[in-house]
C-alpha cells in the first residue's frame, strides 16, 4: 500500500507539472474569445474528460504496445526523459512548448465552435509529454493497487485542471500573466531535474 501511495503522489505531482494547467488558462481563454462562460464550462469539462480518457488508454495499453514493438524500459525512460527535458527548457524560457498547441492550431481553434477535443484535450492537456510520463510510470506498476494509484492520480490532476479552467477568468485576474509565467518557469526547472534523472536511469538500465 505504501508503494502504491508513493506511486500515486509522484505521478500526480509530475503529471500536474507536465499538464501545467496554470499556463493553460491564458491559452484556453485565447482560443475561446467568442464563447460564453457557459460554453467555456462545457468545453472545459469535456476536454478534461477526453484528456483523461486518452491518458488512461496509454496507462492500460502501454505495456502491450511496448511489448508488441519490442521497446525496452530503458528506451522509454531515455526517450521520455529527453522529450521532457526539451519541454522543460521551453517552459524555462517561457515559450509555448512544441508538444502543445502551435500558433496555427490556436488560430484554427479560435474559428471552431468547440475546441474541447482538439486542441484542448490533445495536445494541450494530454499531449506527448503527459503520455510519455504515463508510459514511464507504468513500468513501476507491480500490482492492481499500483494501477489504481496511477488512474486515481490522473483523475485528480484532470479534476484540478478542470476546476482551474472553470475559473479561468478569475484565476488570470488573480495571478496575472506574469504570475503564470513565473509558476511555469519554476515547474520547468523541477521538470528538467526529473527529465535528467529519467535519462540517467535509462542509461543505467541499458548498460
Amino acid at each position: 500500500m505504501d508503494s502504491s501511495f508513493a506511486l500515486f503522489t509522484a505521478f500526480a505531482l509530475q503529471l500536474f507539472i507536465i499538464v501545467d494547467p496554470i499556463a493553460g488558462v491564458p491559452v484556453f481563454l485565447a482560443i475561446t474569445p467568442d464563447n460564453t462562460r457557459a460554453q467555456r464550462r462545457v468545453m472545459a469539462v469535456r476536454g478534461c474528460l477526453a484528456a483523461y480518457a486518452i491518458l488512461v488508454f496509454f496507462l492500460i495499453c502501454g505495456r502491450l504496445m511496448m511489448g508488441y514493438f519490442a521497446i525496452e524500459t530503458a528506451a522509454v525512460r531515455i526517450c521520455g526523459g529527453l522529450l521532457l527535458f526539451v519541454i522543460s527548457l521551453e517552459m524555462l524560457y517561457g515559450r509555448p512548448t512544441g508538444t502543445g498547441t502551435s500558433r496555427r492550431e490556436e488560430r484554427l481553434a479560435e474559428a471552431k465552435a468547440d475546441i474541447s477535443i482538439t486542441p484542448l484535450a490533445f495536445p494541450l492537456l494530454a499531449g506527448p509529454g503527459a503520455i510519455a510520463t504515463g508510459l514511464i510510470f507504468v513500468e513501476h506498476v507491480r500490482t492492481a493497487a499500483d494501477y489504481l494509484a496511477l488512474l486515481a492520480a490522473s483523475a485528480l490532476v484532470f479534476v484540478a485542471t478542470c476546476l482551474l479552467l472553470l475559473r479561468a477568468d478569475a484565476l488570470l485576474k488573480l495571478i496575472g500573466a506574469l504570475g503564470a509565467a513565473i509558476i511555469t518557469r519554476l515547474m520547468g526547472l523541477v521538470l528538467a531535474f526529473l527529465a535528467v534523472q529519467y535519462v540517467l536511469d535509462g542509461v543505467r538500465g541499458a548498460f
